[in-house]
């Protein structure tokens, strides 16, 4: 099981709910107050609106009317479409037959589950989930935030729409977390799909919503691990990678020795490998990358104390040694289809771009290449030898590596790599020289910012 050391302990999940957010919404199920009404689909929810010196009262509201009140009415691509009335009216239905629910969860399912289901061959986040939320409003309005939030990305005038679906999701959890009864691995499920909006649309406790520490409480309920089936695996590979990108960010600590993975790599470098196994070798990558972080973290953490009590930095030479014979074996025994199948410099790319272009066609490849690269960039920046000199070859291999993480994400959708892309660039950063490459990576990341954030 995955554990993170967290800077500070976390206030309760209704602290965090009644905390400055803009819509605070009480789902009340209409009918029994029985746990199956927990499962109702007719809601009333009641919204209020909260400003920073006291509470403004509002009527009872349907979230059709909270779309309504935030413009939803939406030209999409070459229609024009206008929302009609949101009223739900089964808990189980055959399909979802509002034109808006559609929209938001084909977004959800194209735009977001694309890189979520890198993990697990049965692709739970995009082709299964959405059909096991027609029977679950607790798992429906978690993917539909997710929708409609991408989508308000570009249409900054969904914001309020998109903060109503998000409010309710957590609102949902947090009512249903309290049933007894409750379905623990479906809470688990949904607190995963919360935890990734966080980190993606760079959600604070002010907007409604749970915090990374409530919802990682809620998932460790399930017990996750490697050995997990089905959903329960494809959720604990996702949290991983979660975790990977918040330590990358807020530098905390990953204790990856507890976990199973098979590190059995051929070591002949044997290209003759059973395709289909694409999801373990993006697992291994995640694991060396956890790894490499972790290593970071020592080697960034080294003080003049460690130096008082004989410590140095020459002690940490046989872990980077085995971290880059790790990486160094992850490359040589991948099957054929999760390397680069076309490469073209700088000087033949189509975007005047400064950073090469590789093309791989399958999904889990772009993936972990990039995984890979900034597993490899962050060992050349952090060889315990060369902190203060950097030999040829490793100025070489820093560059080079740098270059390859910047050209995965400057020639790549965002769909398609999820939030460690951001990190991945910071971390290429570092080793940039050039004006015109950095500049560049300010470029993209100036654009994933303004993406990310709403506008003031």
């Amino acid at each position: 099981m995955l554990q993170t050391q967290l800077p500070s302990p976390d206030p309760g999940p209704s602290d965090h709910v009644l905390q400055r957010h803009v819509w605070h919404v009480y789902i009340s199920p209409e009918g029994s107050n029985t746990t199956r009404s927990i499962y109702s689909d007719s809601l009333i929810l009641q919204a209020t609106e909260w400003r920073k010196d006291g509470e403004v009262e509002s009527g009872p509201m349907s979230l059709s009317e909270v779309e309504d009140r935030s413009n939803v009415s939406e030209p999409i691509e070459d229609d024009s479409v206008t929302c009609p009335t949101t009223t739900v009216t089964t808990s189980e239905r055959e399909f979802l037959d509002m034109p808006e629910h559609v929209r938001y969860m084909q977004i959800y399912v194209e735009e977001v589950a694309t890189w979520m289901d890198s993990f697990n061959k049965e692709k739970y986040f995009g082709e299964v989930l959405p059909y096991r939320a027609l029977d679950s409003p607790l798992l429906l309005y978690s993917l539909l935030a997710c929708g409609i939030r991408r989508l308000s990305q570009r249409h900054p005038d969904m914001t309020d729409a998109a903060a109503a679906y998000y409010s309710t999701a957590n609102m949902q959890l947090f009512r249903y977390h309290e049933n007894p009864e409750r379905d623990i691995e479906e809470c688990s499920t949904v607190a995963v799909i919360l935890k990734l909006y966080i980190l993606i649309f760079r959600e604070g406790p002010q907007s409604g919503g749970h915090s990374p520490t409530v919802l990682n409480s809620i998932i460790s309920e399930s017990q996750w691990s490697p050995e997990s089936g089905g959903i329960g695996s494809a959720c604990f590979w996702l949290n991983i990678y979660l975790d990977i990108v918040g330590s990358l960010e807020a530098g905390y600590c990953l204790y990856v020795d507890s976990w199973s993975v098979d590190m059995a790599m051929p070591s002949d470098g044997s290209e003759f490998m059973t395709h289909g196994d694409e999801e373990l070798w993006v697992q291994r990558m995640l694991f060396i990358l956890a790894k490499v972080i972790s290593y970071r973290l020592c080697v960034l953490s080294f003080t003049d104390v460690d130096l008082r009590e004989n410590r140095t930095l020459e002690n940490l030479l046989p872990e980077w040694k085995h971290l880059k014979q790790l990486c160094d074996q992850w490359n040589d025994a991948c099957p054929r289809n999760m390397r680069p199948l076309g490469y073209m410099y700088p000087d033949q790319t189509e975007n005047n771009s400064t950073f090469p272009k590789t093309w791989l066609p399958k999904r889990e490849a772009v993936f972990c290449r990039l995984l890979y690269h900034t597993a490899q960039s962050i060992l050349t920046q952090t060889h315990p030898m060369e902190q203060t000199m950097l030999s040829e070859e490793m100025i070489a291999l820093q560059l080079h590596h740098a270059r390859e993480v910047c050209g995965i994400v400057a020639h790549t959708e965002d769909s398609c790599l999820g939030p460690i892309s951001v990190q991945a660039l910071l971390v290429a950063l570092g080793a940039l020289v050039g004006d015109k490459e950095r500049m560049e990576v300010l470029n993209i990341l100036q654009r994933m910012k303004a993406q990310i954030e709403y506008p003031q």
